[in-house]
Order: structure tokens, then sequence, then C-alpha cells
């Protein structure tokens, strides 16, 4: 019997293995946040540009959507960039994780997604 926990050393969780899990969740959380700062500075962007409209001047109206889109655009990727940065580290391991090609895909169309709302807002398209 093992004193710590009251049970064979046999039935203990392996603690390394515990460990990796709690980072691969903490990398997806990671991700997650920047998925949402994204999609608020998305939000954001198109709400100056749709509210704000009778307000401010047009040129400053679609300056500061830009900043907040632009912002958007480089959170989506950064995300992609930070969730491969340690996956890449962990590749080695046999841990399940969320596949790397499907965090691709939505970073890229998220930030294709902010690319076309930043062609409406300054006018371009629609």
């Amino acid at each position: 019997m093992d004193r710590k926990t009251g049970g064979s050393a046999d039935n203990c969780p392996d603690r390394t293995r515990l460990a990796l899990d709690r980072t691969v969740l903490a990398n997806e959380r990671t991700f997650a946040a920047w998925i949402r700062s994204g999609l608020a500075c998305l939000v954001s962007g198109l709400g100056v540009a749709r509210f704000m409209r009778d307000t401010w001047p047009l040129w400053s109206i679609r300056v500061i959507a830009a900043i907040l889109i632009l912002f958007s655009a480089a959170a989506f990727l950064l995300a992609d960039w930070r969730y491969h940065h340690l996956h890449l580290r962990l590749i080695h391991v046999d841990v399940d994780m969320v596949p790397p090609a499907l965090v691709r895909l939505l970073s890229l169309i998220l930030a294709a997604c902010s690319l076309i709302a930043l062609l409406v807002v300054w006018g371009v398209v629609g």
C-alpha cells in the first residue's frame, strides 16, 4: 500500500502524464483567450464603423475601425503561432491535443473574415 494515497502504487496517476495534460489544457485555454480577444476587437471595430457614423468624421471612424480590425486579424494569427509554438515542443509526447491543422484552419478563416470586414469598412467591397 502507498501511504500517501491509501492505494497501491500501481493505481497512482502518473504525475508526469497529469502535468503534460495540464500543459496542453493551458495551451488550449491560451488559444481560446487569443481568439476571444480577436473576436472582441473585430466586433468593436465593426461597431465603431456602424454606430459612430453620425458623430465623428468619416476618416477617423475608418482609422479607428481599421486599427481594431487589424488587431483582430493579428490576434487570430498569433493564437495559431502560440498554439503551434508549444505544440512543437510536445509533439514527441503521447498526449491528446486538438489537431494543429484544425487550429490553423480556424485561425486562418477568422483572419480572412477580419480582412474582409476591413475591406467592407473602407468601402472597397459591398
